[in-house]
């Protein structure tokens, strides 16, 4: 029987991007038109969250609202009652400035997630902010949160980099950007198998 992957996505537009991209599995995105102006309790998250594989959310979301942070961190904790793992985009926010707030939630909430994305350019701006090389940020940061997944996607290069608990991996993805090297990611990770290879095996076919 084929696996149908399921991926629960809440917040900002960066979050939609992987998930259109994610063709393959099955979507449910949580979509508020204002994130500035919403009821967070509304959302039922222990039914949306049942039986995903992943839960996609992103550092900029927490900025928009106190009720888009609530929403947020609910997920977050949902999540780890129901199963899915959850998927954290570090990125610029659309006020440069409170980067340093939003990599604040991220510390705060990181032993909650699985799996880091950064952009190139949050790459470069947390590396300054934490006073790390940026080549050997997601080493640093993987180990320092125990987070299983540390990826760094460089747009300039067309390379995604990956730290894990069991090594690294390295490549030139087949994917046109980091969205949909991500999304398509995220569909094949749960069918290559765990460990080092599996993870090797769904980055390479991306």
């Amino acid at each position: 029987m084929e696996t149908i992957v399921r991926i629960v996505g809440f917040g900002v537009e960066s979050v939609s991007g992987v998930l259109n991209s994610a063709e393959n599995a099955s979507i449910d995105l949580v979509h508020i038109p204002d994130l500035s102006n919403f009821d967070h309790g509304e959302i039922d998250w222990r039914s949306r969250l049942e039986g995903a594989h992943w839960l996609v959310l992103s550092s900029s979301t927490i900025l928009s609202s106190d009720n888009a942070r609530s929403a947020q961190g609910a997920s977050m904790t949902f999540a780890e009652f129901e199963g899915p793992r959850t998927v954290m985009l570090v990125e610029i926010p659309r006020n440069p400035k409170r980067l340093e707030e939003a990599w604040g939630f991220v510390i705060e909430r990181i032993r909650q997630i699985h799996m880091l994305y950064f952009t190139e350019e949050a790459l470069s701006a947390i590396a300054e902010i934490e006073g790390i090389d940026k080549s050997t940020l997601l080493n640093e940061i993987r180990l320092r949160g125990m987070t299983p997944q540390v990826i760094g996607f460089q747009s300039s290069k067309k390379e995604v980099k990956i730290e894990h608990s069991l090594g690294n991996y390295s490549g030139i993805p087949n994917a046109e950007n980091a969205s949909q090297w991500l999304g398509q990611y995220l569909c094949e990770l749960p069918l290559q198998g765990p460990g080092a290879d599996g993870i090797k095996k769904a980055a390479m076919r991306c």
